[in-house]
């Protein structure tokens, strides 16, 4: 993890560890990265959508677009 990276994982260390390893693994670039964290859901359960690269919350899990799409 570089710098940048360390620096964004003090920033939003109120966000769940495995979230933010995730958010990580999906982010091409550290500028990528911070929009994800920047605005992820306030509100759960969340899914990850492939098409717009970003996390969304949900109410269904079953219904929600892209779930179980993992690139």
């Amino acid at each position: 993890m570089n710098e940048v990276q360390q620096a964004l994982k003090k920033r939003y260390a109120h966000l769940h560890p495995l979230l933010f390893q995730r958010s990580l693994e999906k982010a091409r670039t550290d500028g990528e990265l911070f929009d994800m964290l920047d605005t992820f859901p306030q509100e759960f359960p969340v899914v990850w959508d492939e098409a717009d690269r970003t996390w969304k919350q949900t109410d269904d899990l079953f219904q929600a677009k892209n779930v179980g799409e993992d690139s």
